[in-house]
């Protein structure tokens, strides 16, 4: 958990983005004798690499939202990926901002094929703070996007369901774990509040949506085979 430091002028003239830094890293709990809920505290000590240089702190390497739509824009203009990944609006956020829902799955030769694929469904950054995550993910798409074998396979069997950042306005105004609500959406699975928690009322729709589709189709796949026989 030691600091990100960012220096404009390495950037400039260097081309040196992020990298660790600081010294004597301390993260305790502060001392209070008022019977109120105790603060964490995290301290370092850094020297600044240059005068007259503008700097930033990071607790991980920052992936913005921006970031996202940069990567979503080049596998929508990839001819090849285009054809097995699906980009749409799951919904718009309290903010107004879109909350992206990407659907990878090989085309299926038949409708009793398509029935037969699971869904997977994934989804990074509903802390804001966690930007691991978004490179965690990055990883996953880079890896199921691929012409590998195992990516392939994987295609041919599942529908995966990717939902690459989950809390974008937390993101955007710099919130560690809450979304614009102040509100921790880990917690709101079970909300009926879609115009507070859209993200997760619209998330929690799409999965039980995907699951009813599933079963109907089997449902009926089943019934037409139980009748030809």
């Amino acid at each position: 958990m030691k600091p990100l430091l960012y220096s404009q002028f390495d950037a400039v003239t260097r081309n040196i983005g992020w990298r660790r830094e600081g010294n004597e890293i301390k993260y305790y709990k502060n001392n209070t004798d008022d019977g109120q809920q105790p603060f964490y505290c995290l301290t370092w000590t850094i020297q600044f690499p240059y005068d007259q240089d503008t700097c930033f702190f990071a607790h991980f390497y920052p992936y913005t939202y921006t970031d996202l739509q940069c990567y979503l824009l080049s596998v929508a203009n990839n001819p090849i990926q285009s054809q097995f990944c699906k980009l749409r609006t799951l919904c718009r956020s309290l903010a107004g901002n879109t909350v992206y829902l990407l659907t990878i799955t090989n085309p299926s030769q038949t409708p009793q094929e398509a029935a037969a694929k699971k869904a997977v469904v994934l989804s990074a950054r509903v802390h804001p703070g966690e930007s691991n995550g978004s490179w965690v993910m990055k990883g996953f798409l880079d890896f199921i996007l691929s012409n590998s074998p195992d990516a392939q396979l994987l295609r041919d069997i599942f529908v995966f369901k990717v939902l690459p950042m989950l809390n974008p306005d937390g993101v955007i105004v710099g919130n560690y774990r809450c979304s614009l609500a102040g509100r921790d959406l880990n917690r709101r699975y079970k909300t009926i509040l879609k115009e507070s928690f859209p993200c997760i009322w619209y998330t929690r729709n799409m999965i039980k949506s995907s699951l009813f589709t599933v079963v109907i189709l089997r449902s009926k796949n089943a019934k037409k085979e139980q009748d030809e026989l």
